[in-house]
């Protein structure tokens, strides 16, 4: 309960799906008695197997930062005995976080029963590598990913969801060796497409960016964690945002196919309609447009209008995220996705002349802008503001409401999608979930 009282204030959205996924108390030793449980170890090693955390040391010298405070400063080996001397999840929750293995927020301790427990939820062995994490190099092995997923909250049916994003998140267009340390306020989002969002009970509808979904919460808290931890990401050691995003805490969400008039963003990505897929973009911000009682043109003006304020140059990619009503209306009004992505790519354009001002004229604000626009001698030719190379649309959010969201994408990544590969046994396995 301390626990639980330290944290209950934090207004996290996240919070509430992964306390709900707490366990009972794992163990409380007896008055003036020490007991030993074993954890698994969440740090990255390298290739050349050296920990992560032996690097972020390194970082911490040469610049005196002095926390966490037990940085490196662990048995190495995949799992360690913690001397418990009251409770068990309090005293690893303060090991861990002293550690830098963590959040902020509560964590489920990695136990060898629970870690088993998750692996049961890939076919794939536990020291088959999955990627080469940046930015620091650390191994995403099966079982690091299934230690993560455990402090996460996740349940064993995630993992091969899990699999599929690490894939994705370590991709070198993704670039997360700058997302996970530049000065931005950005995180990757986990968009999930297929049969899966549903038997996974990952919400596409009301309130999926928000709190109430555990599987939204806690996949999204995983992967940040995998990142922190496997990757080697530390917040005011190698990561350099100066806000930081509470985006780094949940960031999940599902396409909602079955009420979209569209296609379904992944078959963009190549993947055929009926697959799992998720795709992976590096999101800056969530800026919300209203479109209650506006005609189908006169809410793509709008949206096309506040692309222009985004006040830049150029862009990579562009996500919005259309309400399902909002969607709806639109193909009522006689527009595809492609006409609804043309009518807003032609509205958020200004004059050379003010383009040059805002972003050529400014150093590094026009470093990635066309080497064909810095050309135009006319000041009167319309451009781009922003110039967006893949304009991606994905339809979710529940009715009522006619309210979207613009998703900025970092500019130095690009999105990247995988197919979601679910084990011989899938079936079985989420017969056993629901019991």
């Amino acid at each position: 309960m301390r626990l639980l009282r330290k944290y209950m204030f934090i207004g996290i959205p996240a919070l509430l799906a992964v306390l709900s996924a707490l366990p009972a108390p794992l163990m409380t030793a007896s008055a003036g008695a020490e007991q030993a449980l074993e954890v698994y170890n969440p740090a990255g090693v390298r290739q050349d197997g050296t920990y992560v955390d032996k690097l972020l040391k390194q970082v911490m010298k040469a610049t005196g930062k002095t926390r966490p405070e037990l940085a490196a400063v662990f048995p190495e080996g995949r799992v360690e005995k913690v001397t418990i001397k009251k409770d068990a999840s309090e005293e690893i929750n303060a090991l861990f976080y002293r550690r830098g293995w963590g959040d902020g927020l509560p964590i489920i301790p990695p136990t060898a029963d629970r870690v088993r427990e998750m692996l049961t939820g890939t076919d794939l062995p536990p020291d088959r590598v999955i990627a080469t994490m940046p930015p620091k190099g650390g191994q995403a092995t099966v079982e690091k990913i299934a230690v993560n997923a455990t402090m996460a909250g996740c349940r064993p049916e995630y993992m091969p969801l899990l699999i599929a994003a690490v894939q994705a998140v370590a991709e070198p267009r993704f670039n997360l060796s700058e997302l996970a340390t530049s000065t931005s306020h950005d995180a990757p989002l986990i968009i999930v497409n297929g049969p899966i969002a549903r038997q996974l009970e990952i919400s596409g509808g009301s309130n999926a960016l928000g709190r109430g979904w555990r599987a939204n919460a806690t996949i999204g808290r995983a992967v940040e964690l995998i990142i922190n931890n496997v990757g080697g990401s530390w917040p005011g050691v190698n990561d350099m945002s100066p806000l930081g995003s509470t985006m780094e805490f949940a960031n999940c969400i599902a396409e909602n196919q079955e009420a979209s008039p569209w296609s379904p963003l992944h078959v963009e990505f190549g993947h055929g309609e009926g697959s799992n897929a998720v795709t992976v973009v590096a999101s800056e911000s969530f800026q919300t447009v209203i479109g209650l009682g506006l005609t189908p043109n006169q809410f793509l003006d709008l949206l096309g209008d506040r692309l222009v304020g985004l006040n830049t140059g150029y862009l990579p990619a562009l996500l919005i995220i259309l309400n399902v009503d909002s969607a709806n209306i639109l193909k009522g009004g006689g527009f595809s996705k492609e006409a609804v992505k043309k009518h807003i790519a032609e509205r958020a354009r200004i004059p050379f002349s003010e383009y040059k001002k805002r972003y050529l004229s400014v150093e590094d604000r026009g470093v990635m802008v066309p080497e064909a626009v810095r050309k135009i001698m006319d000041p009167n030719t319309m451009v781009g503001s922003p110039i967006i190379d893949q304009f991606l649309i994905l339809v979710a959010g529940g009715p009522p409401g006619e309210k979207s969201v613009i998703v900025p994408i970092w500019p130095g990544s690009k999105p990247v999608s995988k197919e979601i590969k679910v084990p011989g046994n899938w079936e079985e396995m989420l017969k056993r979930a629901k019991r």
